[in-house]
């Protein structure tokens, strides 16, 4: 159904005011269709594979959008592709106090797991994953979007043509000053338009979906202190120089991703927004890591 809707978007990076304003309104359909259709449409049960999992979809959410974040999971559940595991990371000190929706604890019997963690921040949907399943393929999601019936299967065809690269919807590309020094995040190429990789250039961005291949956690340094001390609220920055550490490009599904239907009412805490506006947050724990972990480009 979410496939059909997004035949008619155009790709974010490359769109006009009047395409925005299209892709927009498509997604006002979609947040309004959406909840009918998943009513109307019962998930199946995802049947419970005893082996090591293949692949998993791992998320985190918080409180402020734990009442809508059943939409987004009934999205990954319905992938034409199922993942053997769809994982949700939520914070014990976020919710030891507080009931989940009916809606997200129906999605247990379908497939969905529910586990409980440290507050890392968006670190919770890939740091505790990562570590438990380093032989699997693992494919990390936002809270706030709805994916389409293909976006998994999408993912995992790039990666069978690409398998030593991290696989992403959307990234940007990093730009170099003419002393061959990185730049400013500002003057980074937002959304790579035209441009699908691999390359060791391109940042996988967390919104629409990264893929990480299969033993690429394995060891890994795990320690959230140093990670604190280094970029707290850049954990796509901190993926992108273990990336670089252990040698992995990265590459796009397409040229130009679509721009994804956002849930309504997700947005009042946005972390990008914080992150690129409040003292360049960005540069500075860029430089961190690459101190840290001693990166060429």
């Amino acid at each position: 159904m979410l496939e059909f809707l997004y035949k008619f978007v155009t790709p974010w990076a490359i769109a006009n005011k009047y395409e925005i304003l299209k892709n927009r309104l498509i997604g006002v359909i979609a947040n309004w269709i959406y909840p009918i259709y998943c009513y109307i449409v019962p998930l199946k049960n995802m049947e419970k594979n005893e082996e090591a999992p293949k692949i998993i979809i791992s998320l985190t959410s918080f409180p402020n959008r734990i009442n809508k974040i059943h939409l987004c999971i009934n999205s990954l559940l319905r992938q034409k592709t199922k993942a053997d595991k769809v994982i949700l990371w939520l914070a014990k000190e976020q919710f030891e106090n507080r009931k989940l929706p009916h809606k997200l604890l129906n999605l247990e019997k379908k497939g969905l797991e529910i586990r409980y963690c440290d507050d890392l921040r968006s670190y919770k949907k890939i740091f505790y994953t990562a570590q438990q399943y380093t032989e699997s393929i693992i494919v990390t999601a936002d809270d706030d979007t709805l994916y389409p019936e293909l976006w998994l299967d999408n993912l995992l065809r790039t990666h069978e043509k690409f398998d030593k690269c991290v696989v992403c919807y959307r990234a940007h590309e990093i730009i170099f000053d003419e002393n061959k020094n990185i730049s400013s995040y500002s003057n980074w190429n937002s959304l790579s338009p035209n441009y699908k990789g691999p390359s060791f250039n391109l940042v996988a961005i967390g919104v629409g979906g990264i893929l990480y291949p299969s033993k690429f956690f394995e060891n890994v340094e795990f320690d959230f202190n140093t990670i604190k001390e280094i970029c707290l609220t850049t954990d796509d920055l901190w993926l992108k120089a273990i990336s670089m550490v252990k040698g992995y490009k990265v590459v796009k599904v397409n040229e130009n991703s679509k721009e994804w239907f956002t849930i309504k009412q997700t947005q009042k805490i946005k972390l990008a927004s914080e992150n690129v506006d409040n003292n360049n947050k960005n540069d500075i724990a860029m430089k961190k890591l690459i101190n840290y972990y001693n990166l060429n480009f």
